[in-house]
Order: structure tokens, then sequence, then C-alpha cells
């Protein structure tokens, strides 16, 4: 069989998406092109190599937008060209996409054939164009022995560790405690910079507020997201002699738009959960946007996933942000994260991610440092052939534990 990613002979078609493919998909393939189905207990990016060219369906991502940034990720790691079926009208993922831009062309899922066909045909022939490329690329950094590019490459170096202990400043050097309320927090790069960022603050005696939030991608860019994240985040309002909290839904509701007014290029959101703990009343008030759901461990060991919408920041500029409030006890144990923790932990057989909420729920009896120490020694006795390519941060709330 030919080599389906060399220049003008990608004669597979990828099919990303759950069940089986459309009609009108079936229809614009005819006997052009052999269609192969995702399988998802293999890593995407080499199926995306094998075989050049791709359909999506975005339905299997509306509801999960930074399931969709990784995917993006991983096809901009890619040779291949792909085809978006997207629904009719606005959706964060659509949005997504049409700010990110790429190696790849966009149809409504309902798009009769003939205009499927015309995509398809316009995606192959963009195919060998990103191929070229990619190989200029590794040509490129193969040439990179001379002195001058390894004076480069060191130089290069030096500036990630200055970004890098940069990004550390901008955490919390020691976290508050306040009433009964305590914290612990792990920070976790995958490389010299994180997407990830965290934050706990004493905003009065009786309030104290916090976050963790990842912005989609990796590198650079979500490095330096995660820098306005922290400067333009606002907890709390001073007027003269007074002053005034701001609830989480409307401080998340401000940063989204922020976020939005800044028009950053390319695929630039994030995901947020930030919450507002009273500890006069023991009340546990939070917002997410399109963050992991926080786990509430209840003294007796007993775990849930604290539900609330949200959409993802940067998509929409009027996006809303409701709140939820949560009465919280003695012995409670909250727990927020980044999704770059399903990583450390092993699958089920049948390829599910990681019970968290069961974890933490028998890890309930250690301190909050224990558990974090042994997420950590996981992180650190992976095998390098399990590497991670994610960061994790892992921040915990207990109430009432020394």
């Amino acid at each position: 069989m030919p080599d389906s990613t060399s220049l003008g002979t990608a004669t597979r078609l990828l099919w990303v998406g759950s069940g089986d493919p459309p009609a009108n998909l079936l229809q614009a393939v005819e006997r052009r092109w052999e269609l192969v189905a995702y399988d998802s207990r293999s890593p995407l990016a080499g199926q995306l190599a094998q075989t050049g060219l791709a359909v999506i369906s975005i339905a299997d991502y509306e509801q999960d937008p930074v399931r969709l940034g990784e995917l993006l990720e991983q096809l901009a790691c890619s040779p291949a060209a792909a085809i978006f079926m997207l629904p009719d009208g606005p959706t964060t993922c659509g949005a997504m996409l049409d700010r990110r831009g790429g190696q790849f062309l966009c149809v409504t899922r309902d798009a009769p054939a003939d205009q499927l066909s015309a995509k398809l045909s316009a995606a192959a022939e963009l195919q060998p164009a990103i191929v070229h490329l990619r190989e200029e690329l590794a040509a490129a950094r193969q040439s990179g022995g001379s002195h001058h590019d390894r004076n480069g490459l060191a130089e290069l170096d030096e500036q990630l560790r200055l970004a890098s202990r940069l990004q550390l400043d901008f955490l919390p050097r020691r976290l508050p405690e306040l009433g009964e309320v305590r914290f612990a927090a792990l920070y976790h790069p995958a490389g010299w910079v994180s997407g990830d960022i965290y934050d706990v603050t004493r905003l009065d005696e009786t309030h104290v507020g916090f976050y963790v939030a990842d912005a989609v991608g990796h590198g650079m860019p979500a490095a330096l997201l995660t820098m306005f994240i922290k400067k333009a985040l606002q907890t709390k309002r001073i007027a003269g002699n007074s002053y005034q909290i701001i609830p989480p839904g409307a401080s998340l509701q401000e940063l989204n738009r922020d976020i939005c007014d800044q028009q950053l290029p390319s695929c630039q959101f994030c995901t947020a959960v930030y919450c507002l703990v009273d500890v006069s009343s023991m009340t546990l008030t939070f917002s997410r946007a399109g963050h992991p759901e926080p786990i509430l461990v209840r003294s007796s060991g007993a775990a849930e996933a604290l539900t609330c919408p949200g959409s993802l920041l940067g998509a929409f500029d009027d996006a809303q942000y409701p709140s939820r409030q949560i009465q919280l006890a003695a012995g409670d144990r909250l727990v927020l994260y980044t999704d770059g923790l399903e990583g450390v932990f092993s699958r089920s057989a049948d390829g599910r991610p990681p019970n968290l909420r069961k974890i933490f729920s028998a890890s309930s009896g250690m301190s909050r440092q224990e558990v974090l120490l042994r997420i950590t020694d996981r992180i650190q006795s992976a095998p390098p052939s399990a590497q991670r390519e994610d960061d994790v941060t892992v921040l915990i709330m207990d109430i009432g534990r020394e």
C-alpha cells in the first residue's frame, strides 16, 4: 500500500466520530477514498499521520471544548488535513474553530454530498502543502548543528528558564489560613512553562477566594494567557474606605469579556473554576467555565462532583456563569484540579478515564500533603514511555483538618 501521507497520494480518510459515518459522507467518499474508523484506544496523532485526511464530527466535542482544543493541538502536529462537520447555529466549539484557523475546513453536518465532496477535494489538495512545510521544517531542524544555531538554541533555552521562573512568581508564595480553612497545592508543569495557574486570596476577615484555571493548548502562548488571567480576574472592588467582594459568577463573566476584548489570535481559550468560601457560615459559592468539576469529599468519605453550567472563557463575550452554593462542615475536603490529573492515573480496561471521585474518596483519611505527595510520586515514577503531555495542578481545601 502506498504511503498515504506522501505528496498527492492520500487514499485513506479517517472518520473521527461516534457511530457510523453519516449518509452524506458515505456518498461523498464514493470510490475515491477508503474510509477508516478512528480507534479510541490508539493515539489520534498517529492515526492522522497514517491517513493524511480526516473528517471530524464536532458533535462529540460540543459538551467538551477542552477535548477539541487537545484535538486541534494533535492535528497541528500531524501532516493531516481535516474537515470538521458542524451543526447549524453558533456553538462554543464553532467559535473555537472560527478563531483558530489552520489545516482544516468546515462544513455543516447536513451538507449535500456534492458540497462535502468538494470540501474533501480541497482538503486533499491542501494536505501535500502541509507535508511539504513539515519536511522543510524538519530539514531546518536537522541543519541546526552550526555554532550560530547552537547559540540560538542556548539563548532560547535560557529564555524559557526565565519565563518559567517568572510564571512561578505569579503563584502564591504562602497559602492563607482563615478560621478552620486550610489549603495545599500541587503545581507540576509538563515543560518549562505551564498552561495552568491557581491562586488563593484572603479577601477579608471571613472570606477566601480561590481558583484553578487551564489555558487550552501548550507552550508559551498558554503560559502568557495564564499571566493575563492572574491580573485580569477581579475578586474585590475597593471604593474609598469600603469594598465589595465580587461573586464568582460575576468574576468569571468579567474575565471572559476581558479575554474576548483582547481578540487573541489562534485558539486562546481557557477553563476555570472560581470558589468563594465564607468561614463564618461555612458556605461555598462557586462558578465554572468549562473546567473539570470540583470534587467534594465529605468527612464520611463520600465524594461527589459539584456540577454547575458554564462555557469556556474567551469564546462568547456575552456568556453567563451561574453560581452554586454548598454548605460545608468540619472534616470536608474540596479538590480543584486541571484535566492533566487524569493522565496521572490509569484508564479502565475499556478505555474510560480514571474515576477521580473514587480515588479521592479512598484517600480521605490522608492529610492533604500526603495526597499531593502520592500524586507527585506517580508523576515522577512514570516510565519514559508514559510521559505526560499535559500540566498537572491540584488545589485542596480542608475544613477543620490540620
